[in-house]
């Protein structure tokens, strides 16, 4: 994923250069969406990841890497269900849950995730 030159991604690290942060957005869908058979994508860019450690919560960590990553393109993510802080976090950054859900795979078989949008300007 890293090497697609439509990829793009941030990595943040702490005053000794250990890793606290990963984001990634690319085009979309991503391979395994189709294998699943989930709708078309509601958008053509889609966040991949975005994951820091928990000591940098609430410092703006994640926020600089959403904007390092995204731009003012319509991006959607996965999310899985009952995640409320992460889709806080989100919705606090203008996207919405879409309504739907759908069984999880591999290490996430026997969850479920839905999709989180925000729409691109007019």
């Amino acid at each position: 994923m890293l090497a697609d030159a439509r990829v793009r991604a941030a990595l943040a690290v702490d005053d000794d250069g250990a890793p606290v942060g990963l984001a990634a957005a690319g085009p979309a869908p991503a391979a395994w969406e189709a294998r699943a058979g989930v709708p078309p994508p509601p958008a053509g860019r889609q966040l991949f990841l975005l994951y820091t450690l928990a000591a940098t919560h609430g410092t703006g960590l994640g926020a600089a890497l959403l904007a390092a990553v995204t731009d003012a393109a319509a991006t959607y993510l996965w999310i899985m269900d009952g995640n409320a802080r992460a889709e806080a976090f989100y919705a606090k950054h203008g996207f919405r849950a879409l309504g739907e859900s759908f069984p999880a795979g591999g290490p996430w078989t026997g969850q479920r995730m839905h999709r989180m949008l925000r729409e691109g300007p007019a």
